[in-house]
């Protein structure tokens, strides 16, 4: 049936969501198996591992694929591989920082989100290689092969799982065998990823300074951007462990958890439409260009329709299995499915915009907006939590999704018109 499809956004996207969704259902699928052997408190400490390795993979991946998904169309294949390479040393060194950080903060880190230091040295050889992988899938995505993009996150995810149900079921070994799980997977593919990289020519050993120089300037102003995102999912867990335990805190993770349903349909979308974004705006006759810009606007209004009516869908499915198939330690997690899927609705919207900013590469205002937005989040999750509790933090995770979308909506507009008020449907 596929293979019927005209439309190539709309085959691509089908194929990403079949592939993505497969990807996040599976770990989310184990979950109410892990609920009868992991407690809310062992779940949070799992939680508060993804909130920190999501922090340092900002830190080490400098978002490379963004520089590589803006040159892709621009430069030839033999300068790409240079900025790769480039790309990679720049990597290593991050990688040496951040080893370096975490052996001075250890204890900080630990009296925080309770993971022990052996545990975050781990943690940091695995953000290196999801980087390795994330460049390797960045560029299926780029060449447009969502086949190879998809089985391969596929296998990732099933070894993960494999090994992380063996720990924890049969070796009875708790949170830390998930971790080990998660850890393993991550290594085994990273070094596949690097080799993939150098057999597929994308690998040139040339050390170029202009090119470090293209690349930070590119990427140092996304990480701001790119820590915003934590702080909008994860400085909650952080003050909920604090204020309130690591159990409230896997309670309040697993609610959130269901917010997966419409962050993998936007993120499945999304890898099949910012290459057709970028082709589209980069067409250089102008007729045809904006003939292209219709076709886009029409694009985000229906794509923004159907998130809306397929949140309201979602949420009624994901209670009705927490109640039918989680353990009834877990049953509480229910007052925060809703928030969860509201925010993560608003994130969609924002998807459909902010790749504009990109494209012009105005990623210097893009950072100072998320990131001020998401300063805001901490204030409001603090001052929330203290006056109603856990909800009080999915409350104030909603109203900076929403103040997000429309500043960075607006923006986009003006860096790049595209005349949103006036859709032909």
């Amino acid at each position: 049936m596929i293979s019927k499809l005209k439309h190539p956004l709309l085959k691509s996207s089908l194929i990403y969501t079949f592939c993505d969704a497969i990807n996040k259902a599976v770990p989310f699928i184990i979950l109410p198996l892990l609920s009868y052997y992991l407690t809310p408190g062992d779940y949070g400490i799992v939680a508060n591992f993804g909130v920190l390795l999501s922090i340092v993979t900002i830190l080490i991946g400098l978002s490379v694929e963004g520089v590589i998904g803006v040159n892709f169309y621009k430069i030839t294949k033999e300068e790409l591989s240079k900025y790769i390479f480039n790309s990679l040393t720049l990597i290593i060194a991050s990688t040496g920082i951040i080893f370096l950080f975490s052996y001075f903060f250890k204890y900080s880190i630990y009296s925080s989100l309770k993971i022990p230091y052996k545990y975050i040295l781990l943690l940091i050889l695995m953000a290196f290689s999801t980087t390795l992988t994330t460049i390797n899938l960045a560029l299926w995505r780029l060449e447009e092969k969502p086949f190879r993009f998809g089985v391969y996150q596929i296998s990732q995810t099933i070894l993960n799982v494999v090994i992380s149900l063996l720990l924890v079921i049969s070796f009875k070994m708790g949170w830390i065998g998930r971790i080990q799980g998660m850890f393993i997977s991550a290594i085994i593919f990273g070094c596949f990823s690097l080799y993939l990289l150098f057999k597929r020519g994308y690998l040139q050993v040339k050390f170029d300074k202009t090119i470090r120089i293209a690349i930070l300037s590119f990427s140092i102003p996304l990480i701001p951007h790119g820590l915003s995102l934590w702080f909008r999912s994860g400085i909650d867990r952080l003050y909920i462990t604090n204020m309130y335990g690591e159990a409230a805190n896997g309670l309040y993770a697993t609610g959130f958890q269901f917010g997966i349903f419409i962050t993998f349909l936007c993120m499945a979308f999304n890898n099949a439409f910012v290459p057709y974004l970028y082709k589209s705006l980069s067409e250089k006759d102008y007729e045809t260009l904006q003939q292209n810009k219709a076709k886009l606007k029409k694009i985000t209004f229906f794509g923004i329709i159907s998130l809306a009516g397929l949140s309201v869908i979602f949420y009624f499915i994901s209670v009705f299995i927490l109640e039918a198939f989680f353990s009834n330690n877990y049953i509480d997690s229910k007052e925060f499915i809703l928030w969860a899927i509201i925010s993560q609705m608003f994130q969609g919207f924002y998807l459909f915009f902010v790749n504009y900013i990109f494209f012009v590469k105005k990623t210097k205002s893009l950072a100072v907006i998320t990131f001020s937005v998401s300063m805001l989040q901490a204030i409001l999750s603090y001052i929330m939590l203290h006056l109603l509790g856990p909800i009080g933090a999915a409350y104030s995770t909603v109203i900076v999704s929403i103040i997000n979308f429309v500043c960075v909506a607006v923006y986009s507009e003006k860096v790049y018109k595209m005349n949103w008020v006036k859709i032909k449907i």
